[in-house]
């Protein structure tokens, strides 16, 4: 069972998304809080598996936040939960070490697939914020070529593409007729020649294929 935290300030959200979470037999909601000041201290005590986080929070910010959690506990796992898709602010939860972003807006079904989703060691992401990953890094000018001295196969390459773009495993082992299992070889294969550990570190390197 995924234990599960959110912070979240507005209490309405926070109300309906406790209800979706408890309502759903898997996860088990351990902590409820409106701002990320005290989480610390509570999550020494009982510590969740996925951390729901807003981005706007009061006292600290959201970004704060995940930085905070990520160096006290690397493997934590950050989702986070926005009304924003400002590009600053994007980049900024994931390259504090944020494993998901999606937005208020998505639907409940699609905020309990990212909870499996991210315990499975993917990083799910709503298909407009990794459509603005896509272009922030375009428009920094990185290419292609820039992969060209690691020696990447060109299923690798395929790989590598479709990760970034926000696909699941079964989503792209279908895609490219592979079983999960190969997928998983060739990951961890790109992984290795990149020296990256995550899909977020990959994408915030590699964002332009």
């Amino acid at each position: 069972m995924t234990k599960i935290a959110i912070i979240e300030d507005n209490a309405q959200y926070r109300t309906a998304m406790s209800i979706i979470l408890q309502l759903d037999e898997d996860v088990r909601l351990l902590h409820k809080l409106e701002d990320a000041t005290g989480m610390m201290e509570q999550f020494e005590e009982d510590l969740p598996d996925v951390v729901l986080m807003d981005i706007d929070l009061p006292f600290m910010s959201g970004i704060e936040g995940v930085w905070r959690l990520k160096k006290r506990w690397p493997d934590i796992k950050v989702i986070m939960l926005t009304v924003f898709e400002d590009d600053e602010k994007i980049f900024g939860a994931i390259k504090a070490g944020a494993n998901g972003y999606l937005l208020k807006k998505d639907s409940p079904q699609k905020i309990l697939s990212a909870i499996q989703s991210v315990m499975q060691g993917e990083s799910p992401m709503n298909g407009m914020i990794a459509a603005k990953m896509l272009e922030y890094f375009q428009r920094q000018g990185k290419r292609e070529s820039q992969l060209d001295e690691y020696n990447l196969t060109s299923r690798e390459k395929d790989i590598l593409q479709l990760l970034i773009r926000g696909n699941s495993y079964k989503e792209i082992a279908s895609s490219l007729r592979i079983s999960v299992e190969t997928l998983n070889s060739h990951i961890k294969n790109t992984y290795r020649k990149l020296d990256v550990h995550s899909r977020s570190e990959l994408a915030a390197r590699y964002g332009t294929l």
